[in-house]
């Protein structure tokens, strides 16, 4: 039996890793459904992220995680974050019974607490995923890998 019914978190997903995954997967092993944010293209137009003219497009991102949680066998549903706070807003707004965030994103969690709180809601669950580190020690991460792949089309140039 699932811990909680409806189990919440959001991201860019940029080329699904290992990060990614556990994110997702104790996502599916906590929640009997899953609700999955993921950033658009048009959110990220208008949001700092390092090297993201090299990010995947919204649809193979949204493909990657779509793609994953079936193989969880994982009920979910998917919804664009277009524009900043929107993250907050579906939060808000959904009937959810916990969120995963990363270490990163945890300040997030907080924030729709408190605007949960404000609205007269109860608070959610916070389950924050533990950082996957390399065998060489290096953690694993979207701008790392996108900057790996930046320096390398450099190189062969």
């Amino acid at each position: 039996m699932k811990q909680y019914k409806n189990v919440g978190l959001a991201g860019t997903f940029d080329r699904l890793h290992e990060g990614h995954k556990l994110f997702l997967d104790l996502a599916a092993h906590f929640g009997q459904f899953v609700h999955v944010g993921v950033v658009t293209s048009s959110y990220l137009d208008n949001a700092f992220k390092k090297y993201r003219q090299i990010i995947q497009s919204y649809q193979d991102r949204r493909k990657g995680v779509q793609n994953h949680l079936s193989l969880r066998k994982t009920k979910n549903y998917i919804s664009d974050i277009d524009t900043l706070g929107k993250d907050r807003e579906l939060a808000n707004e959904a009937n959810l019974s916990a969120l995963v965030v990363s270490q990163e994103t945890c300040r997030g969690a907080i924030a729709i607490n408190r605007l949960r709180a404000t609205h007269g809601k109860s608070k959610l669950t916070v389950i924050v995923t533990p950082r996957v580190v390399r065998k060489d020690g290096v953690l694993v991460s979207s701008t790392r890998l996108r900057m790996e792949r930046a320096k390398k089309s450099n190189s062969r140039e």
